[in-house]
């Protein structure tokens, strides 16, 4: 759920070989012939951040020649290395692929895929924590996944990629061939593991939590950026592949204006049928002009942008200096630009539903200091105290990994610079050392989001248990993913974690501009009866996943893995109802940077009473 690329409020591994095959061919059958026609191989590079460079060998069909193919078992081979997958040759044009998790039944003739183990099928996450399920967790070493409850425990997924006209092959000889992106889709998780095919080399995330595979390979965007111009034959498939991939993967958090619609008709109907630009961006997504098919990706800002997705290829995952370096091509998209004013405007227009957002943001951030001081981040006026962060997603990683690993002091305030597990835990010590605090109110009222891994440890130390309930729209599965805490962060995981008790009376205080995890964690403390405060918090329903089209560009989507709801069922996307709403009757003049807003300061409503800490304790004692 960490919000990477879009600044929410702007727009182990050794990898084997893959020489020789990683599958083992049975058969019950018997062998039909090749399917997919003439082909071409290429061996191309596999790059990873942590291991050597290997290789592995691609195959590209006449009909779609600059389509890359991959076997399955290849596949599986990179993304989890030292993996097996068997092909089991069941009837004509029907295999049955098993990897150490699940299974799955591929059929080449009608191109659909079955399976009732989808997400463990498709699971990365042991890379993380040996035995975890395929669930949320970004790594941090005072979490640890503990179990999950699927309910229905079973659910038959099946992909028609026929329908989209994503055809799969067989070798004859018990190898099953998809599309490398259609793969990639597929096991895209919510660590960012995912893999992209820049026409030159196979870049794969197999370990750090980011969305841009420029991350693991500095050179991975040169050869998208250095052509101008895209084969037909990969503009056509990356088409079918995106729709494809959109309508299953997306996760319909429920904001969006077309979320319904997309869900009932998928991408390629609603463009056609729903949007008045929608067709002038079909056309820009199929060009043969680079330019033109940029400006296509920012078109689908207007029909998903949710606070999470984001598909505009022009800057999300680019490296900096990119523009500068591919002046040329970025002019044509500038060009390319003005003559679809209709489609620009359409995507800029998406962006005002996430406004109110910006306006508290600046609300708070002239307002609080008024009340607090500068960069305070616990106050306290008698019984009760303020905690004060305003992200979940700032983390010394390496300073907690080398206190776990015994090389390091556990991090602090003195030792440690902006870290929010610190902030929160440095206001729980003061708190409770102090006699006179009843009251520990957590301010996330401008906290725009951030790392899951935060909000279960502070859930866990409040309510002393941590978990995430959500749903998934592709399995229609409701999942309740649990998991432990150490607690007391003496660096193991044991039964003094479960004697520690805060003795304090805890309150959350939010506004429109709690986001993502700032919206989870005010969701998951009003279920268990801790108090939410201020204003309806901003929504995000949807954790992150990232993705890469076909022809090899970085994109982020709210992800169809979880979709975060209440213990009851009950999506968050329209965010968390205050317990104790605190009224913003009036306004005041401050001098807030709103885009197109002009330099006088711009009226906003008044918060002057979230940060009056006599008012919010008399709320607390009606």
């Amino acid at each position: 759920m960490k919000v990477k690329t879009i600044s929410l409020l702007a727009t182990l591994l050794v990898v084997v070989g893959c020489g020789p095959r990683m599958y083992q061919a049975q058969s019950k059958v018997a062998d039909e012939l090749p399917d997919g026609g003439s082909y071409t191989e290429r061996v191309v590079p596999v790059v990873t951040k942590v291991a050597p460079d290997s290789e592995v060998t691609l195959r590209f069909y006449d009909a779609q020649p600059n389509v890359p193919y991959i076997s399955a078992a290849d596949f599986q081979a990179i993304v989890l290395p030292g993996s097996v997958m068997t092909v089991t040759h069941t009837g004509v044009g029907e295999y049955t692929l098993a990897n150490a998790d699940a299974t799955a039944v591929v059929n080449i003739g009608s191109d659909i895929f079955v399976s009732n183990e989808f997400e463990a099928f498709t699971n990365q996450m042991g890379l993380l924590q040996a035995g975890m399920a395929n669930v949320y967790y970004d790594g941090m070493p005072f979490v640890r996944y503990k179990s999950v409850t699927y309910t229905p425990s079973l659910v038959t997924t099946t992909l028609d990629f026929g329908a989209y006209g994503i055809d799969l092959h067989a070798d004859g000889k018990g190898a099953v061939y998809f599309p490398f992106a259609t793969l990639a889709d597929m096991y895209s998780d919510l660590f960012y593991h995912h893999a992209g095919f820049n026409g030159e080399k196979v870049v794969a995330n197999t370990s750090v939590n980011e969305v841009s595979l420029a991350e693991i390979d500095p050179d991975y965007n040169a050869p998208l950026l250095a052509r101008s111009a895209r084969p037909a034959d990969l503009a056509d498939f990356n088409y079918k592949e995106l729709c494809f991939a959109m309508d299953h993967f997306y996760g319909y958090p429920g904001r969006v204006q077309y979320n319904e619609v997309l869900k009932e008709k998928g991408l390629d109907k609603t463009l056609e049928e729903d949007i008045e630009c929608g067709p002038a961006i079909k056309k820009l997504l199929l060009s043969d002009r680079l330019a033109d098919y940029m400006v296509g990706m920012v078109g689908l800002l207007g029909v998903y942008f949710d606070g999470h997705t984001s598909m505009d290829i022009t800057g999300n995952a680019i490296q900096k200096g990119d523009r500068e370096k591919y002046a040329e091509l970025y002019a044509e998209y500038g060009a390319a630009a003005a003559a679809n004013e209709a489609v620009t405007t359409f995507a800029m227009s998406s962006l005002g539903g996430m406004m109110s957002m910006i306006v508290d943001n600046q609300a708070i951030a002239s307002l609080r200091p008024q009340s607090y001081g500068e960069g305070v981040t616990y106050v306290k006026k008698g019984d009760t105290a303020v905690c004060i962060f305003d992200s979940f997603n700032d983390l010394n990683e390496e300073a907690w990994n080398n206190y776990y690993d015994g090389k390091g002091p556990m991090p602090t305030l003195e030792n440690t610079e902006e870290d929010d597990m610190v902030i929160f835990l440095d206001a729980l010590q003061k708190a409770a050392a102090d006699p006179e605090v009843k009251n520990l109110i957590i301010d996330i009222s401008a906290n725009g989001g951030g790392s899951a891994d935060i909000v279960m440890a502070m859930t866990s130390l409040i309510l002393g248990k941590s978990y995430i309930s959500q749903d998934n729209p592709l399995t229609g599965q409701h999942s309740l993913v649990e998991y432990e805490v150490d607690r007391n962060f003496d660096g193991v995981f044991d039964e003094a974690d479960a004697k520690v008790h805060y003795d304090l009376n805890f309150a959350v205080l939010t506004s429109g501009m709690s986001f993502s995890c700032g919206n989870l964690f005010p969701s998951i403390l009003k279920d268990n009866g801790v108090p939410v405060m201020g204003a309806t918090s901003g929504g995000g329903a949807c954790a992150i996943q990232a993705m890469c089209t076909a022809d090899g560009f970085c994109f982020q989507i709210s992800s169809f893995r979880a979709r975060l709801n209440t213990l009851d069922g009950q999506n968050i996307d329209a965010g968390v109802i205050p317990d104790l709403p605190i009224p913003t009757d009036g306004t005041v003049e401050i001098p807030v940077q709103i885009p197109g807003a002009g330099e006088e300061p711009v009226p906003v409503k008044d918060m002057t009473k979230f940060f009056d800490i006599d008012y919010l304790r008399s709320l607390l004692e009606k």
